[in-house]
């Protein structure tokens, strides 16, 4: 079991989560300036979410965009990154995240997700998530 409670619980929290970082970090400028657009394809929950520097959009309308990176993986996988606690390349080789496109943006990426990083733990106390994983 995922944990996450359900999809809604999923998008709110990241819609929220990259709306800020984008809004109130550097995470948006960079963004930007790197030309890279994401689409995550999560499982348990299952949401798809594109993320540029605009925002975040979440199924249908995510599934209709062409991203510059796809990362897929499921919702506990998401949970460990962002509470800083998954080996990005370790879970690559593990195929517990598949990346498609330029490995170059993919590990472009990781950086600039810094201050998501910072602001999840607040994230997981407003939604009851564990932070012992």
């Amino acid at each position: 079991m995922s944990v996450f409670k359900d999809k809604e619980m999923a998008k709110e929290l990241f819609g929220d989560l990259w709306t800020k970082m984008i809004k109130e970090t550097e995470f948006g400028k960079k963004l930007k300036e790197s030309g890279i657009t994401i689409l995550f394809v999560v499982k348990d929950p299952d949401v798809t979410m594109y993320v540029d520097e605009n925002g975040p959009l979440f199924d249908d309308e995510a599934k209709a965009k062409i991203p510059v990176v796809t990362m897929q993986m499921n919702g506990d996988t998401v949970h460990k990154y962002w509470l800083k606690k998954l080996n990005i390349p370790k879970a690559l080789a593990m195929r517990q995240i598949k990346a498609k496109g330029p490995v170059n943006k993919v590990l472009q990426i990781l950086p600039l997700l810094k201050p998501g990083q910072e602001l999840y733990p607040e994230y997981c106390k407003k939604y009851g998530l564990p932070m012992d994983v």
